[in-house]
């Protein structure tokens, strides 16, 4: 019995320090079992789609943080935290962060502009599911996600000086890919004065959305047959 109580000690003691084994440094953190270093995604682009278990505490100036694994992700290559029931993405330095295109899209949830309710989705190629859902009958969008990473990217930025009371229409679109499976990349989509945008906050820029954009995420009249980006719906 004492032989059991002594392994179940040291075992817990050993779970203890592998959940706890972070040293902060300057720009983040250090996992002391594995030498990996970990530093803040850039906010507003990158999040993950669903916390894991409990992976690794990180004490600093008396306060501790706790840092969860992310579903379907390497701990070696991302973790996350808790602030205020919102989940951040930390990576690893060794990790370069995608751009919108290099995330390269396949599907997305769309939500209402707080990114809180969820409303749509857009759906992916039957190419990049499971064999248990190919018989299933929907649309296949991910060409659809494909062009709102490329418009984002290689669109011309432009200026609305817009205020959550000014603007209509406003959706954030989660952007999820089959290279990152554990992520998701956040973009929004608005209407204002008559034109439809897309923005990615995390580099700061608004483009005009696209024709097919506009019509899949608040529909057009009947008859329309302008392709203008940002054209009014």
């Amino acid at each position: 019995m004492k032989r059991i109580i002594a392994l179940t000690l040291v075992f817990i003691s050993l779970f203890l320090v592998a959940c706890s084994g972070g040293e902060a440094t300057a720009s983040g953190f250090i996992d002391t079992n594995t030498g990996i270093e970990y530093v803040d995604v850039a906010p507003m682009g990158l999040y993950p789609v669903e916390q894991g278990e409990e992976f690794i505490t990180v004490k600093e100036n008396g306060e501790s943080t706790v840092y969860y694994e992310v579903w379907f992700e390497s701990t070696s290559r991302f973790l996350c935290y808790e602030v205020e029931g919102n989940y951040f993405l930390v990576r690893s330095t060794k990790v370069k962060e995608p751009s919108v295109t290099e995330f390269k899209p396949i599907a997305a949830s769309i939500y209402a502009g707080n990114n809180t309710l969820y409303i749509d989705s857009l759906y992916a190629d039957k190419e990049y599911l499971p064999d248990d859902k190919q018989n299933e009958d929907y649309v296949q969008e991910s060409a659809l996600c494909k062009l709102i990473a490329e418009t984002i990217e290689n669109g011309e930025p432009v200026e609305v000086a817009v205020t959550e009371e000014t603007i209509e229409n406003h959706y954030s679109i989660r952007l999820l890919s089959a290279d990152y499976p554990g992520l998701y990349y956040l973009v929004s989509f608005f209407k204002y004065n008559g034109r439809c945008f897309l923005r990615d906050s995390r580099i700061g820029k608004t483009v005009y959305s696209p024709y097919e954009v506009n019509v899949r995420m608040i529909g057009g009249a009947i008859g329309e047959e302008s392709n203008e980006s940002g054209s009014e719906l």
